[in-house]
């Protein structure tokens, strides 16, 4: 089968999918914390399950639903109307998050699940201007992203996206925004660059 025959059979084959949803989808769990925010745990196919943290205090989220999401570097309308870019500073500290060292960086490496939880959460608030704090340890955390990308040492937003998550069948509607959260957008794989390669090889063929 020539590549273009094999592109039109995938096209369909989206195309039939998008019959019931015209995005991925992605659903949430209850996790550590009692700021009404993360940690949330999110399930997905395209990115598996992961913890994440609120980015708005305006808008909200059902655990169990199955709702659909979009990916990009904006928080989106932030139950305002209003669309923002995510900061650098967020990226970093949920980078760090990932990576299992915020505890390192607060000096506290046998911190409570659940005060770490709500540490983060409630930095990333402060950052994206969504809630103030005064809770020692996110403020902590702020300075520590704030020195961390002034010196340079953290610069863009490395592999942290914002994934915008939308009533089913309403992406983009702003009555329909749910909570944004983040998401780490892996970077290829070795095998999917072999995979690029080939395809490129097959179109140089064609």
């Amino acid at each position: 089968m020539r590549l273009s025959e094999l592109v039109a059979a995938a096209a369909a084959v989206s195309a039939a999918g998008g019959l019931a949803w015209a995005e991925p989808v992605v659903t949430f769990a209850d996790g550590p914390g009692t700021t009404q925010g993360g940690i949330y745990i999110a399930t997905t196919d395209e990115f598996g399950v992961f913890d994440t943290f609120c980015l708005e205090t305006g808008e909200g989220l059902t655990t169990g639903f199955t709702y659909e999401y979009t990916i990009s570097t904006d928080i989106m309308f932030k139950g305002q109307g209003i669309v923002d870019p995510l900061n650098e500073e967020t990226a970093f500290l949920y980078t760090e998050f990932r990576e299992g060292d915020i505890p390192d960086l607060l000096g506290d490496p046998g911190i409570d699940i659940v005060d770490l939880a709500n540490a983060i959460q409630l930095a990333i608030w402060f950052i994206e201007e969504s809630r103030a704090t005064d809770d020692a340890n996110a403020l902590e955390l702020v300075q520590i992203a704030q020195d961390a990308v002034n010196s340079g040492q953290w610069d863009g937003l490395g592999d942290v996206r914002v994934m915008n998550v939308w009533d089913p069948g309403h992406v983009g509607e702003e009555d329909h925004a749910k909570q944004d959260v983040l998401v780490l957008i892996p970077a290829p794989s070795a095998l999917a660059l072999a995979a690029l390669g080939i395809l490129g090889v097959s179109r140089r063929r064609s």
